[in-house]
């Protein structure tokens, strides 16, 4: 959050990230277009194929490849796993994330940033919808006054 944005902003920035986030993983419930998934698939391997034009690049991921798996995939053996992805992998993915509790983290200022425990509401609702707002901060801000370090939870 910038700094000189008004207090207005910072509070419907917050807010309106955790819904818009929420929302997204609901909205992945109902199922994933198969343009949709081409086109993040060609965007994912572009992402990789550019990224791997820097010497830097290639060697964190030579050194993050051989010390999660024990070796290294070529940019043509992982553009091939990345093409291999089906709707219904992803459908199978997204289903379990939904079954199971929400992992949150945040840092900075947290009074404007809805609880756990609302977020957690959040993703059992048929909408996705957070509770009411308006009480949302006038309460939140009454009991986190000073609140400014991190929060993880899940």
């Amino acid at each position: 959050v910038v700094s000189t944005q008004s207090r207005e902003a910072v509070v419907s920035t917050q807010s309106t990230g955790v819904q818009v986030l929420i929302k997204q993983f609901k909205g992945m419930g109902q199922g994933i277009r198969h343009g949709e998934l081409e086109r993040a698939k060609t965007q994912l391997k572009s992402t990789l194929l550019m990224n791997l034009e820097y010497r830097n690049i290639v060697l964190e991921d030579i050194g993050r490849q051989v010390v999660a798996s024990g070796h290294r995939k070529s940019a043509a053996q992982l553009c091939a796993m990345i093409d291999a992805v089906t709707p219904q992998q992803l459908q199978e993915i997204v289903e379990r994330m939904l079954r199971n509790r929400p992992s949150v983290g945040a840092f900075g200022d947290l009074k404007h940033v809805p609880s756990f425990e609302e977020i957690e509401e959040a993703f059992g609702r048929e909408n996705g919808e957070l509770t009411n707002r308006i009480s949302h901060f006038l309460l939140r801000g009454a009991r986190a006054a000073g609140s400014k370090t991190g929060l993880v939870k899940h």
